[in-house]
């Protein structure tokens, strides 16, 4: 886990001291997360994160090569997995000129989605908080996607690019970044209709009753998802049936008052409290604090299967990566502020990495 907080570490002093560089200097300190982020996603050992050799080894293994798509396409279609056709076509293409099928995958994809991400990130933050924004990324949807959901990582990276379109009210850029998104991960779809959720005010006590009377009728298991189930609910049935087959095959269990979930409640009341103090910074805000609020609910719907849940989650919960350094902005001092949001991202970092063990130890490619 060296490698990790050795670079947790060098992210946590570029928070500290980005607002102060000069423009020459904060293009180098993103140029060089980019390049550093990127070499740890795309080059990391096969037995790093767990999804490399049990999902995406099963995947390819049985994909045909592009010799047979270019043959029969019909048949090619007929024989896929269920991953969408943009990684498919891209194993198989890959499969026809090499034996290391996934390494060069993984190289793909992080070369796409890391700047992306972090283009992204550049978007909705200013340079007070960007750096921290960084830092929450790492400690979390980074270990999360880039390191293990590769299909998520690029498409969530689309989704952050598109959210300025919601504000500047431009409809159809919006739901082309989607439509493309959607192509890297069909799941992406869920968030067309987000557009209308807009970035001017909210019924927060609407949206916090909501998120409350969810968490009581998942305490209480009441079953919400057999209506998906019966009534065909197009993306979401068939997502459903993969993650309640995984749900029987590894017994996993969902806390319901779970810590990062309880952070997400709470720092959505601390910054709607102080809600004056931040829309001056952050023109996005409400939009923000929405999809927030919205990842707990799915969450907390989907709670019967608690693999669906959490993946939802981590996806709607993108946001948290702009909204929780918004703290900077409600704490005084500043000092005060920098060392509340450095020990919230090392918390979710250190909880990622030695509680739930999102990653083994770092090792390069090379030495598979």
């Amino acid at each position: 886990m060296f490698i990790y907080i050795i670079i947790a570490i060098l992210i946590t002093l570029l928070a500290l001291t980005f607002p102060k560089m000069n423009e020459k200097s904060k293009s180098l300190a993103i140029c060089l997360a980019v390049i550093v982020l990127f070499v740890l996603a795309a080059f990391r050992g096969s037995k790093v994160d767990q999804d490399y050799i049990w999902a995406y080894g099963f995947f390819i293994r049985n994909i045909p090569d592009a010799r047979f798509m270019f043959r029969d396409f019909a048949g090619f279609l007929n024989r896929l997995p269920p991953p969408e056709l943009s990684f498919c076509v891209l194993v198989a293409l890959v499969k026809s000129v090499t034996t290391y099928v996934m390494p060069v995958v993984a190289v793909v994809y992080a070369f796409f989605a890391v700047p992306t991400k972090l283009n992204g990130i550049r978007k909705l933050t200013n340079d007070d908080i960007f750096g921290f924004a960084l830092l929450f990324y790492f400690a979390n949807l980074f270990l999360l996607h880039e390191m293990t959901q590769i299909r998520a990582g690029l498409a969530t990276g689309i989704f952050l690019c598109a959210i300025p379109a919601i504000h500047q009210r431009q409809l159809s850029k919006y739901v082309c970044m989607i439509l493309i998104a959607s192509l890297i991960h069909r799941s992406t779809m869920i968030a067309m209709p987000l557009y209308f959720l807009g970035c001017k005010g909210i019924n927060f006590k609407l949206w916090f009753g909501v998120t409350l009377g969810l968490l009581f009728l998942a305490f209480v298991r009441y079953d919400v998802i057999s209506f998906i189930l019966d009534y065909d609910v197009p993306i979401l049935h068939h997502k459903l049936v993969i993650y309640m087959a995984m749900q029987d095959w590894l017994k996993f269990k969902v806390n319901l008052f779970n810590v990062f979930i309880l952070l997400q409640l709470a720092v959505s009341v601390l910054l709607y409290w102080k809600r004056e103090l931040i829309t001056p910074h952050c023109p996005y805000f409400y939009f923000l604090l929405k999809l927030n609020l919205l990842s707990v609910i799915v969450f907390y719907f989907f709670s019967r299967i608690p693999v669906f849940a959490f993946r939802l989650n981590d996806f709607l919960g993108c946001c948290t990566i702009i909204l929780y350094p918004l703290i900077y902005y409600v704490i005084k001092p500043r000092a005060v502020s920098q060392l509340v949001l450095v020990c919230m991202a090392w918390g979710i970092l250190l909880i990622n990495l030695f509680h739930n063990k999102l990653l083994n130890s770092y090792y390069m490619v090379f030495f598979d």
